[in-house]
């Protein structure tokens, strides 16, 4: 397999993800509440900043 710098994926087609710190599924949810659910996968140091990039690109209200 070649090496490449980018991977782009459908929206859709994550459905579940996994981590150290938890587990979500993401069907069916909304774009907010998709990026809530993987900011709840941060680890606590990460959380706020995550917060308000996902603000900064208008993903959370």
């Amino acid at each position: 397999m070649p090496r490449v710098d980018i991977v782009t994926d459908e929206r859709m087609d994550v459905e579940h993800v996994v981590t150290e710190h938890g587990t979500v599924n993401l069907r069916g949810l909304s774009t907010q509440e998709r990026a809530l659910a993987l900011i709840s996968l941060a680890d606590d140091a990460h959380k706020d900043a995550l917060i308000e990039a996902a603000r900064a690109q208008r993903l959370l209200a």
